[in-house]
């Protein structure tokens, strides 16, 4: 008798370490966001796409999750939290990801990628850091290069080419002369933006007046200030601000057209966007770093963050009619998709405002093939670290 106390022990000590290791198997991931926009939804529901093709999740889970509500599903966790535009709920939001045990931080945009990574960095063995929608990983200190990272941090960078957006200014009116740009001295991707802004306006013959906004009431008095110096229009960098609705607002006042550095704020309001296009395609391609790394199939450490700049540009005909003001045919001509009466002949909504959001209809195994191969391509060789190397080396002589 005196057995099998200890033999009993022994049974539910064996059989408590079998459930923590069926529990240590299910991951638990964070997504982490610094607002709710439709950019980030695309990239959001792209995910959830891939995870649902993989059978990460299903259809019962994926309900929840399209009402970003947090799960304890059948093969994965998945916690949300979303920091409503500020610093201090976003602080909060990554202790509850920690305290939940996050084995993976998926974050969405610069900002939430950046104090994320900030609150992590030191940790011995911190949680792996999947970004997306986030343009500004290297100015930021996220990141040097695509393959100079810490080994935690991977993810997918939307190159916004103001080469490619400024033009549109003078698409729109050939002999603008002044044009006004709004940004955030607290968002780096922003300072960097409008510095770039106005050098290429310079170059184009357009002088590029620039004010800084640290509330959404600024606004009031930064288009002021912009329409006295003579603004024909307004450009807006990459910038993640709540008075987007109000901007718009102000710009009907004054009769000001607004150029967004993404096509997708075309739907929201923007009488043109312009930028880059194909946030649902980085969101899969997240999701897919995301399955590779909980399949045990990829090596963050030596996978590169992919980078593309495809550009495309909307406009929208019903924030023009309120600001009175007529979309030229040159712009009419080349846009992506046209907003008017609130829709798109191009099938594009303004929930998902890209014209391709769902992944292709394969098989799971040619899925699974054809995403291997893709990662496969962003191997961080040493060839590729040196050659990083030395272009940061020469960009510090």
């Amino acid at each position: 008798m005196r057995y099998v106390a200890p033999l009993i022990i022994a049974v539910a000590l064996f059989c408590g370490a079998g459930a923590l290791a069926q529990a240590e198997e299910k991951a638990t991931v964070a997504f982490l966001k610094w607002g709710d926009s439709s950019n980030v939804g695309l990239a959001e529901k792209a995910i959830l796409d891939m995870l649902q093709a993989y059978g990460y999740i299903n259809e019962a889970e994926r309900a929840l999750l399209d009402e970003e509500r947090s799960i304890e599903g059948e093969k994965i966790n998945i916690f949300y939290g979303d920091a409503l535009f500020d610093r201090m709920e976003a602080n909060v939001i990554i202790d509850e990801a920690l305290d939940k045990g996050a084995d993976v931080f998926v974050t969405f945009t610069t900002q939430m990628t950046q104090i994320a990574y900030y609150a992590i960095r030191e940790f011995i063995d911190p949680p792996k850091l999947i970004f997306t929608v986030t343009s500004g990983p290297y100015i930021t200190g996220v990141a040097e290069t695509s393959c100079i990272k810490p080994d935690f941090v991977i993810g997918t960078v939307p190159v916004t080419n103001y080469e490619d957006i400024v033009p549109l200014l003078l698409l729109q009116n050939p002999d603008m002369k002044v044009a006004g740009a709004i940004y955030s001295t607290a968002q780096r991707a922003s300072e960097v933006g409008v510095a770039r802004i106005r050098e290429i306006g310079e170059s184009l013959g357009i002088t590029v007046a620039a004010e800084s906004i640290a509330v959404t009431p600024d606004l009031y008095q930064a288009v002021e200030n912009l329409a006295n110096q003579g603004a024909e229009a307004i450009i807006v960098p990459i910038f993640t601000f709540q008075g987007f609705n109000l901007l718009l607002s102000i710009s009907y006042d004054y009769g000001l057209p607004v150029l967004f550095s993404a096509p997708q704020n075309a739907y929201r309001g923007g009488t043109i966007g312009g930028g880059f296009f194909g946030l649902y395609k980085q969101g899969a391609i997240a999701g897919n770093m995301l399955i590779a790394h909980l399949d045990g199939a990829m090596d963050i450490a030596k996978t590169a963050i992919y980078e593309s700049d495809d550009f495309a540009f909307a406009v929208n005909l019903d924030a023009a009619d309120l600001q009175d003001v007529e979309i030229s045919q040159a712009l009419l001509d080349g846009a992506a998709y046209i907003v008017e009466n609130g829709e798109t002949a191009q099938g594009v909504s303004a929930r998902y405002p890209e014209v391709e959001i769902t992944l292709p209809d394969l098989p799971l195994h040619e899925r699974r093939a054809a995403d291997r191969d893709f990662l496969a391509g962003l191997e961080c060789t040493d060839e590729i670290i040196a050659e990083q190397q030395a272009a940061l080396q020469n960009a510090e002589e």
